[in-house]
């Protein structure tokens, strides 16, 4: 009985994971319509950021009433030095937004902040690279300078326990120190971003993912990335 309650449950998951990848697969479809400009992109990902924050709230809900709340909280950061992998679309939204949102010096010091930490992690095996500790570019007195369009990634590390993320800070390289996330926003998400990404590639879309700082670096060494991209080999510019 025991073996198929786990196939069971394995079946369910299954199912949840490909309707949510169906979920972010529909959203870009039906948002994206053209490829004229950014925009129709942009409020695509906002649905997208909407459709897991209503749900990441729910969560959060249940898991309060469990007496096993979130325990993310504004301040908390430790989180933000390790390395975090963003897709093209999310790249897009966080350069276009710093550059409407920061004055000239900020913009710089996102800039500059970006460049010394990939020049720290640039040449490292995956495994070296989980190994330092160094703020992300968007870090700022302990906050995120772009909360509102913060990637995909980071809307869905949740943890149990800030003892446990603390403690996984101290101990980069220690592979038996796992922070206490939650399992559920971090497959919905995944899936979810999955799904959005798989439409832009059915649009012939070359889809990358790297860090946060090397793909901010690409983009400020390549300031016409985004209207390449917009052009490339779509059915739609055909």
């Amino acid at each position: 009985m025991l073996d198929e309650d786990n196939c069971a449950r394995g079946n369910n998951e299954k199912e949840n994971n490909l309707s949510f990848y169906r979920d972010g697969y529909t959203i870009a479809a039906t948002r994206i319509t053209d490829f004229s400009s950014l925009t129709p992109l942009f409020k695509a990902m906002q649905e997208l950021y909407t459709a897991i924050s209503i749900l990441t709230q729910s969560f959060g809900q249940r898991t309060h009433r469990q007496n096993k709340p979130i325990a993310c909280k504004k301040g908390c950061s430790w989180c933000c030095f390790q390395p975090v992998y963003i897709t093209t679309q999310e790249a897009l939204l966080l350069y276009e937004y710093i550059l409407n949102a920061f004055e000239p010096a900020q913009i710089k010091n996102i800039q500059d902040r970006a460049e010394k930490k990939l020049a720290k992690t640039k040449n490292l095996s995956e495994e070296k690279k989980q190994q330092i500790i160094h703020a992300c570019p968007f870090l700022v007195d302990n906050s995120c300078s772009v909360y509102s369009v913060r990637p995909m990634a980071c809307r869905i590390y949740l943890s149990q326990d800030e003892g446990t993320c603390k403690k996984k800070y101290d101990n980069p390289g220690c592979k038996t120190v796992v922070p206490a996330l939650f399992d559920f926003p971090l497959k919905t998400g995944r899936y979810l971003n999955e799904g959005f990404v798989a439409f832009l590639k059915s649009k012939n879309k070359t889809m990358e993912e790297m860090t946060i700082e090397a793909f901010m670096v690409k983009l400020f060494n390549q300031p016409d990335y985004s209207a390449k991209w917009l052009t490339q080999n779509s059915a739609w510019n055909k």
